[in-house]
């Protein structure tokens, strides 16, 4: 006899759930249309998307904002001058670099890293001549490992 109610409780619960998710296409959306014709109206229109060059900005700069963060060149604590032929160089996590070819100088505040880690210079300072292919290896933080 309990199952028969737990059953009948069941049932009339999927009723009433289909109804209301049935009905929802009936509803009118802000635009005074269906729901189910705002959404075929939407899947028909061309997605408004940015540039090419703009899309690869943002890929670049989210990549390189998990390594830190460019900052005014007069608040870093070394520089360091990049050079063709130049491998890679070495940083410690936490510091601000200023990275100088020829005339032009940019500066990156490296984030603290819980292990040690690296990117391309090119990665996170695109502007900078001789940058791309120049390792930048960030030590571990003493701050994580109380070192």
């Amino acid at each position: 006899m309990k199952t028969n109610k737990s059953v009948a409780a069941a049932l009339v619960l999927s009723a009433l759930s289909i109804s209301t998710a049935w009905s929802t296409d009936k509803s009118k959306t802000n635009a005074g249309d269906d729901v189910a014709q705002h959404v075929q109206r939407q899947a028909a229109e061309p997605a408004a998307t940015p540039a090419a060059a703009q899309v690869s900005a943002m890929r670049i700069g989210s990549k390189a904002a998990i390594f830190g963060s460019q900052v005014a060149a007069g608040t870093a604590s070394r520089a360091v001058a990049v050079a063709p032929g130049m491998k890679y160089v070495n940083v410690a996590s936490g510091e601000t670099v200023t990275f100088r070819s020829g005339e032009q100088e940019e500066a990156w505040k490296f984030a603290e890293s819980i292990r040690g880690t690296n990117v391309d210079l090119g990665v996170l300072l695109p502007g900078v001549p001789n940058a791309q292919g120049v390792r930048v290896y960030i030590d571990r933080s003493h701050l994580f490992t109380g070192g």
